[in-house]
């Protein structure tokens, strides 16, 4: 079975997250290669991370770009920004690479809305648009950049001199219908054959900086179907894409954009069973695909999450038993995954306590395998501690806050209550 190298630029944002996490255990992956030109989240979720690209309007990023292509012997790339899918398949084009919806003509109309509203003029659900030095027909209006996302600069215009100074603010302004009613977001997939295979219409709730923290299930009616396959027959998708409509005054769906990208909240479609990702792997390698959707699933909700990182290089895994790595006669999940992911970094692991009776069997009446660790140290009651060796380049988690305090004062010795170890899990 081909496994495949697979390279995700930028990878620091929330649409990045969902592909690594989409394709992280996946059989088909060799390598999950992260790069960003500025440093970023990416450096804690990728493995294999590289920060260092120039940006994409600097003159060396082409050379620097094919040159990454070719260490990681890349055969996907994902673009996870509108303009960089833009700047990528044009090189694409010329150079020959694999870009997910690498076809330079959809990418550069959907990053315009200008443009993209030119391509399907003759349709009732694109919204009416205004040059911005003549009369408006209807107020209010919504001014917005041509080339935008995540709501970022715009504006609803309630009359004529709130038009004038909007668009000395805005760049590219636009000026559009104003749709008051439901917002929705349409996640797709297209085949190399051009043949849509999904569309799974979802809510926007709880917009922050334009991603969807809730979104639920809706259902994908002819009215909807019939803007997406007509988008789907007008533009050259392969792979993941997604629309966003909202409705106006009558109850009707209008476009507010095409992208040709994965968006941060389809995850909602991977919750269900659909990985679009991997769809999109299996596709490049020629394969049928067939969606299998969860229906009892029809709601996702999001929150941020938070990492950080110890500043030196552990090699050691000191953890108490007794409210640590046990609480209440079972296993913590988040500290079981932070040893296991410890475990397979190489560092050696050591339990470390003064359990009332034999920790193996303690352990055993857990089902936690004592083979986990590496050492068993089994003090007596009156035994501190930081009495036994504790080498430096050592991570010290204890419940207990004297003992962490003691620990804390050897030379390069990190430590940490339970409550801190879901700061370490990728």
């Amino acid at each position: 079975m081909k496994k495949l190298n697979v390279l995700v630029f930028p990878c620091g944002s929330e649409n990045a997250g969902e592909i690594y996490q989409a394709l992280r255990y996946s059989v088909h992956v060799n390598q999950l290669v992260g790069a960003s030109g500025v440093s970023d989240h990416g450096e804690f979720r990728f493995e294999n991370y590289r920060g260092d690209l120039p940006l994409i309007d600097d003159e060396s990023f082409d050379d620097a770009f094919l040159a990454l292509l070719e260490e990681c012997q890349t055969d996907i790339v994902f673009a996870t920004h509108d303009s960089v899918a833009v700047k990528l398949a044009l090189l694409a084009q010329r150079q020959g690479f694999y870009l997910v919806n690498g076809n330079a003509t959809t990418a550069q109309i959907t990053r315009y809305k200008s443009e993209t509203y030119a391509l399907f003029q003759d349709c009732r659900w694109v919204p009416a648009c205004y040059h911005p030095e003549y009369p408006v027909a209807e107020w209010p209006v919504l001014i917005k950049p041509d080339c935008g996302q995540g709501g970022k600069d715009v504006q609803r215009v309630d009359d004529a001199a709130q038009l004038l100074q909007a668009i000395k603010n805005v760049p590219q302004p636009l000026v559009v219908e104003f749709l008051p009613g439901e917002e929705i977001t349409v996640d797709c997939f297209t085949d190399r054959k051009r043949q849509l295979i999904w569309a799974g219409p979802r809510s926007r709730e709880r917009v922050r900086a334009g991603i969807s923290m809730r979104s639920q299930k809706q259902n994908p009616d002819d009215e909807i179907m019939d803007i997406i396959t007509t988008i789907n027959s007008r533009l050259v998708f392969r792979g993941p894409w997604f629309v966003q409509l909202k409705k106006d005054k009558y109850g009707k769906w209008k476009l507010l954009e095409i992208s040709c990208r994965i968006a941060g909240t389809m995850v909602f479609q991977r919750a269900r069973g659909i990985n679009l990702p991997l769809m999109t792997l299996h596709d490049f390698l020629e394969r049928s695909i067939t969606p299998l959707a969860s229906e009892h699933i029809t709601l996702v909700d999001r929150s941020v999450k938070t990492v950080s990182r110890i500043d030196i290089p552990v090699e050691h895994v000191f953890i108490d038993l007794d409210d640590t790595l046990i609480i209440n006669g079972h296993a913590v999940p988040a500290v079981m995954a932070l040893l296991y992911q410890c475990k397979a970094q190489g560092k050696s692991l050591h339990l470390i306590t003064r359990h009332i009776s034999d920790p193996v069997d303690t352990l055993r009446q857990s089902v936690i395998a004592e083979s986990l660790f590496d050492q068993v140290i089994h003090l007596t009651e009156s035994t501190d501690k930081k009495s036994f060796y504790i080498p430096e380049k050592s991570l010290f988690i204890d419940n207990y806050f004297i003992e962490r305090q003691d620990v804390a004062k050897l030379k390069n010795v990190a430590v940490m209550d339970v409550d801190a170890v879901e700061f370490l899990l990728r």
